[in-house]
C-alpha cells in the first residue's frame, strides 16, 4: 500500500479524468457515442442543447482524453476514446480489489 506524497501523485491523473466528465452534459455525450460517432450538430440535436453548449463540454471530454475527433467529409465527428474505460485498472493494481476482480473474473 503507499501513501502520502506518491498517492497523490499515483491518483493525479484520475483526478482529471474524472473532473473531465463530472458534469451531466458531458456523461450524456459520453453515452450517445457508446452508441456509435456523431457529429457536433446531432450531439447537439439529441441532448437538445445549443451547439455551442455542447461544443464547450466535448472540448473538456476531449482535453480530459475521454474524446477524439476525426474529420470525415465536410464534419467532424466525436468518438468515444474505449481505451480509456480500461486505463482505470492500474490504479487498483496490487491492491485487495484487483485480487477480488481476479479471482471472480469480474472484469
Amino acid at each position: 500500500m503507499i501513501t502520502g506524497i506518491r498517492l497523490k501523485e499515483k491518483v493525479k491523473p484520475y483526478a482529471k479524468r474524472i473532473q473531465g466528465i463530472s458534469h451531466p452534459i458531458r456523461l450524456s455525450i459520453l453515452y450517445l457515442l457508446a452508441y456509435k460517432d456523431f457529429p457536433l450538430h446531432e450531439i447537439a440535436e439529441n441532448l437538445d442543447y445549443s451547439q455551442n453548449l455542447v461544443s464547450h463540454h466535448i472540448s473538456t471530454l476531449l482535453t480530459s482524453g475521454w474524446v477524439e475527433k476525426k474529420k470525415w467529409k465536410q464534419y467532424v465527428y466525436y468518438h468515444l476514446k474505449t481505451r480509456v474505460l480500461f486505463d482505470w485498472y492500474p490504479l487498483f493494481t496490487g491492491t485487495p480489489l484487483e485480487k477480488e476482480v481476479i479471482s471472480k473474473k469480474l472484469y
